[in-house]
């Protein structure tokens, strides 16, 4: 996994403590949040993807 991948991976966590927390985060927050998750989310895939095609290529 690389390092870029591990931030992602941490981000998404405190967004989901964030999210999932005791206190009410007004809606425009909570679909802020939600945007930042789907945005990280969408760069994990590509970056596993190149990953992935580089051990293929080196193997």
């Amino acid at each position: 996994m690389t390092e870029r991948l591990r931030e992602i991976a941490a981000r998404l966590r405190e967004i989901s403590a964030e999210l999932e927390g005791g206190e009410e985060l007004a809606d425009a927050r909570a679909a802020q949040l939600a945007a930042e998750a789907a945005e990280l989310a969408g760069e994990a895939v590509e970056e596993a993807n190149r990953e992935a095609r580089e051990a293929a290529s080196a193997g």
